[in-house]
């Protein structure tokens, strides 16, 4: 076949992500290092809040860079090559602050090293996912790609969940382990670097096609304000970022409900299985069922789990980790399908405009994800500090604080979940008229033919 995808291609796109999303775990634990470095949780809120303003700015401008940027050996792939160096040095930065400095020079490090790093994620985020597009145009081609690299960033989630938290203090600390993951993870990411092969766009510019450069700006803008199901499916879980102050609370309820932090790694044991099980259900339904349909009643699922969680508590330890452990079920499914539909949305958008604006539409996903990462961030300090958390490493926290940090943190999530799948219901693409889009995109039939044969109309 053409436009067939070998089994190296496929490994060595897993693997990228895992070691990208090894670094995007990390992450997650920054404002725990951050309050464990005397930083207090306000001013932690506000160098995300600064980060964003840059993240507002670099996203859109890297999308448009790469859309009109044409490289000899590719479209995406030298962006992949460059990442593999700017990610890992920017992650070590933002983890090696010196405790000794004032504290106005901690908050202008980490302001400065979280801009930093959020501009190296861009770099291997927007390509990552959009290489899928330039390797093949084959639909059942591009969803293996992307399951694959779903079913890679559970891997990523035992070193960053079960993992980091075992071995943190035995390895000396943040800095130490931070370094050593960092190094492990770039080796992933360089097999890609050396094996993709990006067949579309070889193809395109053979037949002189796909002349992205010439698009201008408001062509950009056009593109991205026509293509309504991107921007609902990705602006639906900022409600929930929100709401959902417990997003960053891991080690913090590990730390005051459970007894100790190790017990994070604990519980996200008793996950990996049934994650893996949620992932493999998660293929194997979108054989037969539509995966937009797939996806949404495994978060009506998710969130009834988190109403019965909340009821429970947390004092029996068997029942929070039964619970927690079923929730891995829709969580391994939300993994694997979350990211299938911006290739979709991409097609949406070609169909409507006629634009080939790979960059921006994976730029737009990668905006919204980040986005939503700093507004959980920003969140879930801010509430810290309304329950009355004590900064610093093993500081004993006042009477009731533990109970007051589960409350806040289920909650949240439980009304954040629901306002989510409420305005999910205005997502409307489905498999069979996203394939017929493709096929309309792809010279295969016309327009007229297409849309006779859609369910929907657009």
């Amino acid at each position: 076949m053409e436009n067939a995808v070998t089994k190296r291609e496929k490994i060595s796109y897993g693997l990228y992500f895992m070691g990208q999303n090894v670094f995007y775990g990390l992450i997650g634990y920054m404002t725990t290092y951050f309050t464990d470095i005397g930083i207090t949780a306000a001013l932690v809120a506000i160098v995300a809040l600064i980060t964003k303003v840059w993240d507002a700015i670099n996203d859109p401008i890297f999308g448009m860079i790469m859309d009109k940027v044409n490289f000899k050996k590719g479209k995406f792939l030298p962006w992949l090559q460059i990442s593999v160096i700017a990610i890992p040095v920017a992650t070590i930065l933002l983890f090696t602050i010196p405790t000794g400095i004032p504290m106005m020079a901690k908050i202008i490090w980490a302001t400065l090293a979280y801009m930093l790093w959020d501009t190296a994620y861009t770099l291997c985020d927007v390509p990552i996912f959009g290489i899928v597009t330039t390797m093949t145009t084959d639909q059942k081609e591009r969803i293996s790609l992307n399951s694959i690299g779903r079913m890679f960033v559970i891997f990523s989630g035992i070193v960053t969940g079960i993992v980091l938290p075992l071995v943190r203090q035995r390895l000396g600390g943040w800095a130490t382990t931070v370094i050593v993951l960092s190094l492990l993870s770039v080796v992933m990411m360089i097999p890609i670097c050396l094996f993709a092969k990006e067949r579309v766009i070889e193809k395109e510019r053979a037949l002189d096609e796909g002349a992205e450069d010439s698009y201008t700006l408001r062509d950009m803008a056009e593109c991205l304000r026509k293509n309504k199901y991107l921007l609902i499916f990705f602006a639906a879980p900022l409600i929930s970022s929100l709401l959902n102050v417990g997003a960053n609370w891991g080690l913090y309820v590990a730390r005051y409900c459970l007894g100790g932090e190790e017990a994070a790694s604990y519980v996200s044991m008793t996950v990996i299985i049934p994650t893996l099980i949620g992932a493999v259900m998660a293929v194997e339904l979108c054989k037969k069922y539509d995966k937009f349909k797939v996806f949404y009643i495994s978060y009506v699922f998710a969130l009834l789990l988190g109403i019965v969680r909340f009821m429970a508590g947390y004092e029996n330890m068997t029942v929070y980790v039964t619970l927690n452990a079923l929730g891995g079920i829709p969580l391994g499914i939300a993994v694997i399908l979350q990211y299938q539909f911006t290739p979709d949305c991409y097609e949406y958008g070609q169909y409507k405009t006629g634009l080939k604006m790979r960059g921006v539409t994976f730029a737009a996903q990668t905006f919204f994800t980040k986005l939503n990462g700093a507004i959980a961030t920003a969140v879930s300090v801010f509430a810290l500090t309304l329950i009355g958390f004590r900064e610093g490493e093993g500081v004993v926290q006042a009477a009731g604080f533990a109970d007051k940090l589960w409350t806040f943190s289920c909650l949240g999530s439980i009304i954040g979940g629901i306002c989510t799948l409420l305005m999910l219901r205005l997502y409307k693409l489905n498999d069979h008229d996203v394939q017929l889009m493709a096929k309309c995109n792809n010279g295969e039939i016309s327009r007229e033919e297409a849309e006779s044969q859609m369910i929907n109309q657009y």
